[in-house]
């Protein structure tokens, strides 16, 4: 199987940020470096998942340092919903991100409400929306 090879310019569209921010998660330790093949140098799939990661972690609000600790420990290949979802906030409570509707999003205390409370929940919220 041949691997896929992408110029940053190829691999900042697949990944939909821009040039800029993988030179900037590359300095900063966040994104593998490019490989090296004479005067040129190229990424792979792998450096497109770490992006799609790294943006998964960044939507559910991790800061850029948490998330190079993450990517430092190993955690590249992981359920990202699962992980983003447990993140200890400052107050050391454990808070779930959850759509409603598009432009709406509860955060939710996980030690207050269970994932069935919360769906029904977002049920309830979603009949009230339809409504107005």
């Amino acid at each position: 199987m041949e691997t896929i090879k992408y110029k940053i310019s190829e691999l900042a569209e697949a990944a939909s940020v821009t040039v800029r921010t993988i030179r900037y998660y590359v300095s900063k330790g966040l994104l593998t470096p490019p490989i090296e093949d004479g005067m040129y140098s190229y990424y792979t799939e792998i450096n497109l998942k770490e992006l799609k990661l790294i943006k998964a972690y960044q939507e559910n609000y991790l800061p850029l340092d948490v998330i190079r600790e993450k990517l430092l420990k190993g955690e590249r290949d992981v359920d990202v919903d699962l992980k983003v979802d447990n993140y200890k906030n400052d107050s050391e409570f454990l808070y779930r991100k959850v759509l409603v509707v598009p432009g709406i999003e509860l955060n939710v205390r996980e030690d207050v409400l269970d994932k069935e409370k919360v769906e029904t929940l977002v049920n309830y919220i979603k009949k009230i929306i339809n409504n107005i």
